[in-house]
């Protein structure tokens, strides 16, 4: 890569805007979107868009580079975009400008890379459109792209597709693509979203040598503290409008806008658990019969003891995924399970949900035999098993149908009196193993809140129809009484009852991710498995979303296994960490220790890696708090 400072003197601006308006033409009318927004930028500086989803970001960075609906509406007193007037450029003026003079880095590289074609002729494409014809020059440009993304083996990953890379080996590809042709001005679009940590920090390292080479950065994002390790400075939005921007130490470190103070106090590394990151109201969980099972209060509500999982490679080996972890979660506490993407969390979180069986190792629910554990003991009555008469078991399989279970044991049946199949028994004696066949009865006790609830849900179905589907097939309750246990699922989770006809399409994703706790709580679990549950969400969004979470365990008991890659929130919710890296257990133990006084040099990398906020400086504001019309118009 090039310096380009040269052909734009550093007295120039790469942009100067002055009341920047956007707005949109809908069946509805025109909404507006941006709002009397000004900014410059100095060649090898970096600015910060910050704010929530809506808040008119992305659309302010997609005006500075002419893609813009086309019922988009553009007015400024000045849009100065490299020199040129953008309010007066052509599509084909546009396109001269775009990867040529700006790049543009998107979110979400898996979407945003071609999966049918590989790296190299995505980043050839852009040389092409801007009419490098030889061919043996544009593959050695490729090369150079990647190799200065910092890909390694730049020769062997053009060669590969999208689908073949990491997440950072992907997104670092799309910093290759729009850097190809030396641009003068980059804009990255939230792009260390849901990285890992060390990913982000290598990302954000590439990004920030985007500027030591005299480029400038528009750097968007909803995560202060990742900008705060980035920015030269920050401009914050809400609705359209800027309500507060200056230098970054200044604006991070003493806020002088209401939004963004709260925008700091939401991040959850800067509060410990029991903080609560958010002003939402707690929730108040309604009284419901408690549904009776053979759950034991006094066991753990969820341990594994040295689970292993092997997958076969193409070459004929075979790849351990998953190697001797063990792990016990507390009744009523957290467990958190940290690594980077291949270490290990997805394959032993499916494990623990008895989605995927591993080639050793027990885990049991509760105290009972969950995954590939012994059957328990043979005297406990089908009662105890079963609880009793219970309110939504869940299960769909009658009381009659354990019992039968259990009366064939003497009958030369492969099942024991606990219902649990013995493998070995028809074969030549070995472990005893759980079928699900009779996990299903306990499976009310262990649900799942998704990443994405969005792919978890039928597109077809309400919000009502959601819920109740998983009630119906739970079989809780009387088909007429789970409309109304839905609607108080809903107003468990702080959501009103108007959603119940929505399209989960059409709500936020913080909405969202509400409906997917609530549809997990229809079955009154013990255990929830949290995977990933607020790393695509706003940070303010995020924070009401770990508030309710600390809500209902609080008032229900519930138990959580929490992954995540975000080591904020890790710390911020859990009682115990567990740190995986190549499948196995690198560190175990209390939060507090963990983060305090890690024992590992891997453990001490992952968290020298998050983005910490500068320390935030006692608020003194002399006179009037700033406008959302004159952010800067506080006394000084």
């Amino acid at each position: 890569m090039t310096n380009t400072t040269g052909t734009n003197p550093v007295q120039q601006p790469l942009l100067a805007i002055d009341n920047l308006n956007v707005s949109f033409s809908t069946p509805r009318g025109v909404v507006d979107v941006v709002r009397d927004v000004s900014l410059a930028l100095a060649p090898g500086k970096a600015l910060a868009l910050v704010g929530e989803s809506g808040s008119g970001k992305t659309v302010t960075a997609r005006t500075l580079v002419g893609l813009n609906a086309s019922n988009a509406r553009v007015s400024a007193g000045r849009l100065d975009v490299l020199g040129n007037d953008a309010t007066r450029l052509s599509e084909r003026q546009w396109r001269r400008l775009r990867g040529k003079d700006i790049g543009y880095v998107l979110q979400d590289a898996l979407v945003s890379l071609d999966p049918l074609r590989t790296v190299g002729q995505e980043i050839d494409e852009a040389l092409r459109a801007h009419g490098i014809r030889g061919r043996a020059e544009r593959q050695e440009r490729v090369y150079a792209a990647l190799r200065d993304a910092g890909i390694p083996d730049p020769e062997v990953r053009a060669r590969q597709r999208s689908g073949e890379l990491s997440g950072g080996l992907r997104q670092r590809a799309l910093i290759a693509q729009a850097t190809v042709l030396d641009p003068q001005l980059v804009i990255a679009d939230e792009p260390t979203t849901a990285l890992d940590a060390t990913v982000q920090a290598q990302i954000l390292e590439l990004l920030a040598g985007l500027k030591e080479q005299g480029r400038g950065l528009i750097f968007i994002s909803h995560d202060l503290a990742v900008v705060s390790h980035l920015a030269d400075e920050i401009a914050v939005m809400q609705h359209g409008r800027i309500v507060e921007s200056g230098r970054a130490d200044e604006v991070l470190g003493n806020p002088r806008h209401e939004y963004t103070r709260q925008l700091i106090d939401a991040v959850p590394s800067a509060a410990g658990k029991g903080t609560r990151l958010s002003a939402v109201p707690r929730v108040s969980v309604t009284s419901r019969p408690t549904r009776l099972s053979a759950f034991s209060e006094d066991a753990p509500a969820l341990a594994a003891r040295n689970l292993v999982k092997t997958y076969a490679s193409p070459d004929g080996t075979r790849r351990t995924v998953v190697d001797d972890v063990s792990f016990t979660l507390a009744a009523g506490k957290t467990l958190g399970i940290v690594g980077e993407s291949g270490s290990g969390k997805s394959t032993t979180a499916r494990i623990a949900l008895g989605l995927t069986e591993p080639d050793a190792g027990t885990v049991t629910l509760g105290g009972l035999p969950w995954v590939g554990g012994a059957a328990p003991a043979a005297g406990r009555s089908e009662g105890e098993r079963s609880g009793g008469e219970r309110y939504g078991a869940g299960t769909g399989t009658s009381r009659a149908a354990l019992t039968e279970a259990d009366s064939t044991e003497d009958g030369g049946s492969d099942r024991g009196r606990s219902g649990f199949r013995r493998r070995g028994a028809t074969r030549t004696g070995g472990p005893t193993a759980v079928t699900e066949d009779l996990r299903r009865p306990h499976r009310p006790d262990i649900q799942l809140v998704n990443q994405d609830p969005l792919s978890s849900f039928d597109p077809r179905f309400s919000v009502g129809r959601v819920i109740t589907d998983a009630l119906d097939a739970g079989s809780v309750g009387a088909p007429g009484e789970r409309r109304d246990r839905a609607a108080e699922l809903l107003g468990q989770v702080g959501l009103p009852l108007d959603l119940l006809e929505r399209r989960p399409l059409t709500l936020s994703g913080g909405q969202r991710q509400r409906v997917a706790i609530a549809r997990a709580l229809a079955l009154q679990p013990r255990v929830l498995l949290l995977d990933e549950p607020v790393s695509a969400l706003d940070v303010s969004i995020q924070a009401q979303v770990l508030d309710l979470l600390a809500d209902l365990q609080e008032q229900l008991g519930l138990s959580y296994l929490f992954i995540s890659h975000d080591l904020g929130v890790i710390h911020h919710v859990s009682d115990d960490v567990l740190v995986l890296k190549d499948g196995r257990v690198i560190e175990s133990g209390s939060a507090e220790a963990i983060f305090t006084a890690p024992t590992t040099g891997y453990t001490r990398a992952l968290l020298d890696a998050v983005p910490d906020m500068p320390e935030r400086r006692p608020a003194v504001v002399p006179g009037a708090t700033p406008s959302a019309h004159n952010p800067a118009g506080a006394d000084r």
